[in-house]
């Protein structure tokens, strides 16, 4: 996997949680669909985090990041 790609992953899920949780801090959502947001979004961000930090610049493969 390129780091690009794992980069993106992350973003992907750190930017929805982040904006909730500045909704959600100004009171436009309720706390249920912050958390709802963040649980949703924190196992794909640890994905991504691993995928980037295990990923190498040369040619694309999957890494293997254990049990």
């Amino acid at each position: 996997m390129k780091k690009q790609y794992a980069l993106a992953l992350m973003l992907a899920a750190a930017v929805p949680g982040a904006g909730a949780m500045v909704l959600s801090s100004q009171g436009l959502i309720p706390f249920w669909a912050y958390a709802a947001v963040l649980i949703a979004g924190f196992p794909l961000f640890v994905l991504g985090l691993g995928l980037y930090w295990m990923a190498h610049e040369g040619e694309a493969d999957i890494p293997f990041l254990g049990y």
